[in-house]
């Protein structure tokens, strides 16, 4: 990432004449503006001047799709280099291998934060930064983006299946349902089919956007519920839990309604996000739609298995049986607020989430799409001027409903 940003800062210069209808929607401070456009106004005039880098990442976006300073070459490696850092956090496979061992040695309000908040940093840097400034590489790499989270639906899901120990299995489903984020992210759909229309790309990253705040939800609550079990047996092996719904009522019921959330049941936040997700990418590639719909089946069965072999049953076989008390109010308040967000995004998503982000999605992807329309579909740059015009409909984000 350190490299990606140094190129990018070296190779950017706000004094192209090129900028000028667009270094006000930059953000910069009046004195960096002001120098900017005397530099304008000498280059303009034919004397010297020298470059004005900057890290603002809105005159960085400005400058990679309104000149010509970042060359196609250029923007593919810097995409490639600032991906590579950011699916690292995400985390991708097969880039994933720290995360599970993070999980299982970190206490539970570390796994927690660290599967709420943080591993969203990279989501937010894919969006915010590699495609903004660097359209180039993201329409080139679109598919290659796409199947890295495909890949790691699929391997994350196959390897949660393959889990004996309870907090390994949750890490690994971590792995699955950020898959759907990337591939999200990455449908460049503009380009998909015989019209342009990049309708089904905004709702994709619309998708991945929802996805990143339901999968907090759920994933965070599903390390919570761990974390209240083992506090009590200082265990973690599936094998060995078994008939918990008779010991703990409160505790498996809210352990099932997380469970479910983070399964995608429709009713619950897990489900729109997914729904989304699915539904861009079959006007992209069928063959990607079906393999991300067929994970579904997988994330049904890892996590239906666990509550069979966890929650149900005859009887708990592990150590320490007569510590499986009821759980505490501080536990079950805890548990409740986060299966009631659940509830409230998976019912109401457009009235607690999705509008918030509407315009800004939107904005982004009608950018980008009509940079699509300008610079690859129609060929050379002279084409530019047409950059200014608006594209055709907008995903419609309100018709989105409860299932």
């Amino acid at each position: 990432m350190l490299v990606a940003i140094l190129m990018l800062y070296f190779a950017g210069d706000l004094t192209d004449p090129a900028l000028r209808p667009h270094l006000d929607q930059c953000g910069l401070n009046q004195a960096v503006l002001a120098q900017a456009h005397a530099g304008m106004a000498e280059r303009m005039a034919g004397h010297a001047v020298p470059p004005l880098h900057t890290f603002n990442l809105l005159a960085l976006a400005q400058i990679g799709q309104q000149t010509e300073q970042f060359g196609e070459n250029l923007q593919w490696w810097s995409f490639l280099l600032l991906f590579i850092g950011f699916i690292i956090k995400v985390p991708v496979v097969p880039l994933h291998t720290w995360l599970p061992d993070a999980h299982v040695e970190a206490p539970t309000p570390i796994s927690m934060i660290l599967a709420g908040v943080l591993l969203k940093m990279g989501g937010y840097g894919i969006i915010r930064i590699c495609y903004p400034i660097c359209p180039h590489g993201g329409y080139d790499l679109a598919y290659f983006v796409c199947l890295l989270g495909v890949v790691s639906m699929v391997y994350g899901a196959f390897a949660a299946l393959a889990q004996k120990d309870f907090k390994r299995l949750v890490a690994y489903s971590s792995v699955s349902h950020m898959g759907y984020v990337v591939l999200g992210l990455g449908v460049w759909s503009a380009t998909g089919g015989t019209a342009f229309n990049p309708d089904y790309w905004n709702m994709g990253v619309q998708g991945a956007m929802f996805q990143m705040i339901a999968h907090g939800i759920s994933s965070a609550g599903m390390f919570f519920l761990v974390g209240v079990i083992y506090d009590r047996v200082h265990h973690r092996d599936l094998d060995a839990f078994g008939g918990l719904f008779g010991r703990m009522p409160v505790y498996t019921a809210l352990s099932i309604g997380i469970f479910f959330a983070g399964l995608g049941l429709p009713g619950l936040c897990g489900f729109i996000g997914e729904v989304l997700v699915v539904l861009s990418v079959w006007n992209y590639s069928y063959v990607l739609a079906v393999i991300s719909a067929s994970v579904v089946i997988l994330t049904a069965a890892y996590i239906l298995w666990t509550v069979q072999r966890v929650y149900l049953g005859a009887e708990y076989k592990g150590p320490h049986g007569e510590a499986l008390t009821p759980t505490t109010r501080r536990e079950n308040a805890i548990a409740g607020v986060l299966f009631a967000l659940a509830i409230l995004l998976g019912v109401f998503p457009h009235t607690f989430l999705l509008r918030y982000m509407d315009k800004t999605v939107s904005r982004q992807v009608s950018d980008l799409a009509q940079w699509t329309k300008v610079v690859k579909e129609a060929g050379p740059r002279g084409g530019a001027d047409e950059a200014q015009t608006q594209t055709q409909g907008s995903f419609d984000i309100a018709r989105v409903q409860a299932p």
